[in-house]
């Protein structure tokens, strides 16, 4: 158990440089204080083990330094966004394919700056290029394309995640030319190229979509398989059948060894088994799950070679330590994260559960039956059962979507995986060496796969199959690490033990509760059933909720069907902002997704910069107009310290807020509109799309700015409007109407204040619309689920 606990110190080492990023001063500190320590106590095993974890710590810490990114006038990054290029270097991966276009690893080593001066580089890249011509790995290649900083993506940091591999270029709007070839690794370029053989016999031995699935689950590529399927086993839960895993590397060894042990001798085949282990990892891409597979079978291999049993959770450990000290931005990897989640679940709990459900079954079958039934179900079941307990908070926190259907569907489909994996592989084997034998098999596989497939899509069709639960708080799956870590620990005490420690809580509650207890136990069990009602009926509900509310301003609020939030303008109260913000918004989160600045009036600063000084902000769309007031300045401080992602909010910005739910910027352009100093004409105007609804923010925009929109033929036809300038008479004129030909009309209004009230003559033109005003209906909410809408005011329906 010792290396675990200096896996774990080292992870942790790992962890705090990236977020302190320690000196170097500070980690030679730290790691002398470890030295003496094992020096001077080494005579005591705890002491030792003490010291050994914070000398593991310092070294983690000191792994982490040395890999950040440090660039150079050498350094490719440095000349990011500098515009067109042209590159030379050798594709150094397997090119990801996919329908439209192909990623290649670009190994640069000359770069021509768009001034003509050509300097020698070092970096990767990544290069976007069309599918056809087709390169390979080796390939050395001229490129022409815009060099570019990765941006931040929607729901990750594409970035980072690029980032974590070495990746801090990208270079879009590619064209590559072949200029040589055959500069990678001969072995490896010939395993990529027996890879992209199978490939194509698989293709021919089996339709779609049993072609793509079969090609992801032997050879780890998915690009193929189509995105319906892939949400199915997304809902479903059973996107683990996709993946490389333990389950591969098993079957992998298991042949080689079987194979080479006739031929070569028991000893030797361990040896063979290795290789054989080793040369699948690379040709399936040795992503982190793989890697981390192949490495606990490795060590099982040799523990068996040399009669010695292994320990999982050393050797988990281990593979830990082996792949962080290559990479420490592996620990970032969600293949990673999920993969040593499921073995730590599998290791844990797998056991238990088993004997837990032998015990049950028992009351009710002989013990012998109990067993067999206990043994079918392990494997479809419960097995299942114990590697969700530890993933699922990861699945949440990344995807914010949980399969209510993933253990039944899971105990119908992984029965079947045995036989796509021996059938499939034989197929596959068979028709490298002859096509007629290799379909023969195939129709075997085909079998398999499209039971597969089929239950899973009839099952992720099922109602209530998967619910979205929205944003997922870090620290709620370290809180349920903490917890389950805790109940693990109880549960592995000895009874004797754990009687004990009841007894001595039992003595300390009844010591600090006394006659109190029953009221307080009861108190808290009443006050936790309210906060998980309140809680669950607070969970999204898988529709688009846009709220006008009655701020006295013009302020729109939006959670989309997963549970994201969207905050589209101010208002001129502050305390009434937050009021009606923290009406709408679930008790315990504090963060919104994204902020939307229209225009820089003191009307609508003075509600929003308590928000960013409140709330957790990812992101804020600003209309780019300069601003001097008082209030201007404090915004800009604040926004600088939330440090949220600033966006330009010009037209043809368009950010997907959810799957399904588009906004799209339609004015102002890069340049001011008609006076810079006008702030209202220059306000940010927004289309949000959600499958065939619509909805039509008009910010404070003026007739000028409806006249240009029209006269340019922007996309303006929507279901809902909400009109401008609280329904001046100015603005919402007869043409711009005809255009976007609303059924629904908003207005933003304030009860007793006679500048924010709409004129009678806007609400002429409106006549024959439903029109809601704030200072009447208060807050008013429009639900979609993306095919119809209703309407609700403040105190029921309006529809």
């Amino acid at each position: 158990m010792t290396l675990v606990y200096v896996a774990a110190a080292w992870s942790a080492g790992i962890l705090l440089a990236h977020v302190l990023s320690p000196s170097w001063q500070v980690l030679l500190l730290v790691a002398l204080t470890g030295l003496i320590g094992l020096i001077g106590w080494g005579s005591s095993a705890r002491a030792r083990l003490l010291f050994g974890c914070l000398l593991a710590l310092t070294l983690g810490a000191a792994r982490m330094e040395i890999a950040r990114p440090r660039f150079d006038s050498r350094s490719l990054a440095t000349y990011n966004d500098v515009g067109r290029v042209t590159l030379e270097g050798v594709v150094v991966g397997e090119p990801d394919e996919r329908e439209t276009y192909t990623l290649l690893r670009l190994r640069a080593d000359h770069l021509t700056l768009p001034d003509g001066r050509t300097l020698p580089v070092e970096g990767l890249a990544l290069v976007r290029v069309d599918p056809y011509p087709a390169f390979a790995y080796g390939d050395r290649l001229r490129v022409v394309g815009l060099l570019e900083t990765p941006p931040e993506g929607e729901d990750f940091s594409y970035r980072d995640y690029l980032a974590r591999q070495g990746i801090h270029s990208l270079v879009r709007r590619a064209r590559a030319v072949r200029v040589g070839a055959g500069e990678g690794n001969p072995l490896y370029a010939a395993l990529l190229a027996l890879k992209q053989r199978a490939k194509e016999v698989i293709g021919a031995i089996l339709h779609e979509p049993a072609a793509s699935l079969l090609t992801g689950i032997l050879l780890g590529v998915e690009s193929g398989i189509p995105a319906d399927l892939e949400k199915a086993f997304s809902a479903t839960g059973t996107s683990h059948i996709v993946a490389i895993s333990g389950f591969n590397i098993t079957i992998i060894a298991g042949v080689f060894a079987g194979l080479s042990r006739r031929l070569v001798g028991r000893q030797r085949a361990t040896w063979v088994a290795i290789g054989g282990v080793v040369v699948y990892t690379l040709f399936v891409g040795a992503s982190a799950a793989v890697v981390r597979a192949a490495i606990m079978g490795v060590l099982y291999l040799l523990g068996k070679h040399l009669g010695r049993e292994t320990f999982a959770p050393v050797s988990l450990s281990a593979a830990a330590v082996v792949m962080t000290a290559i990479n420490p931005y592996v620990l970032w990897d969600i293949g990673f994260q999920l993969s040593f989640a499921a073995t730590v679940g599998l290791l844990l709990y797998a056991a238990p559960l088993e004997r837990w459900a032998e015990r049950l079954l028992s009351r009710y079958l002989s013990p012998r039956d109990a067993r067999r039934v206990v043994g079918w179900l392990s494997e479809a079941l419960l097995v299942t059962l114990a590697a969700q307990l530890t993933t699922t908070p990861i699945i949440l926190y990344y995807f914010r979507r949980l399969s209510l259907i993933a253990l039944l569907t899971n105990l119908l489909v992984l029965p079947a995986q045995p036989g796509v994996m021996v059938w499939g592989g034989l197929a596959t084997v068979a028709g490298l060496i002859w096509l007629p034998p290799g379909r023969v098999l195939g129709w075997v596989a085909w079998l398999f796969l499209t039971y597969t497939i089929e239950t899973v899509r009839i099952t992720a069709r099922a109602p209530f199959a998967w619910v979205d639960l929205g944003r997922v708080e870090g620290w709620t799956v370290w809180a349920y690490y903490v917890l389950l870590g805790l109940l693990t620990w109880w549960g592995y005490q000895d009874p004797r033990r754990r009687a004990d420690l009841l007894t001595r809580a039992k003595a300390v509650w009844s010591g600090l509760i006394g006659r109190l207890g029953d009221r307080v136990a009861f108190s808290v069990s009443t006050l936790l059933l309210l906060l998980g009602v309140i809680a669950w009926r607070a969970l999204p509900d898988g529709r688009l909720h846009v709220a006008f509310l009655d701020t006295g301003g013009d302020t729109v609020f939006v959670r989309t069907p997963s549970g994201r939030q969207v905050l589209i303008g101010g208002g001129p109260s502050p305390s009434r902002l937050l009021d009606r913000l923290g009406r709408r918004m679930p008790f315990w989160d504090h963060g919104l997704d994204l902020v939307v600045l229209t225009h820089p009036d003191d009307d609508v600063l003075a509600g929003l910069i308590p928000v960013l000084e409140r709330y957790e902000v990812e992101r804020v769309i600003v209309p780019g107009l300069e601003c001097y007031t008082h209030l201007c300045a404090r915004w800009e401080e604040v926004l600088g310290d939330s440090g949220a992602q600033v966006l330009r909010g010009e037209a043809g910005l368009r950010i997907w807020l959810d799957e399904g739910v588009l906004l799209t910027v339609l004015h102002p352009g890069p340049n001011p509109f008609g006076e810079g100093s006008n702030f209202n004409d220059n306000s940010v105007v927004m289309r949000l799309d959600h499958g065939s609804v619509c909805f039509l923010l008009t910010g404070d925009a003026g007739p000028a700015v409806e006249g240009r929109l029209v006269a340019e033929g922007a996309w303006l036809r929507c279901d809902v409007l909400k009109a401008a300038r609280y329904g001046d008479a100015a603005a919402t004129t007869e043409p711009f109407l005809a255009a976007v030909d609303p059924q629904v009309v908003v207005i933003p209004a304030q009860e007793g204040v006679p500048f924010r009230q709409p004129d009678r003559e806007t609400l002429d033109r409106l006549e024959g619309r439903r029109v809601y005003r704030t200072d009447r209906d208060e807050m008013v909410e429009v639900v979609s689920d993306g095919v119809g809408y209703e309407v609700e005011v403040e105190g029921g329906s309006a529809d």
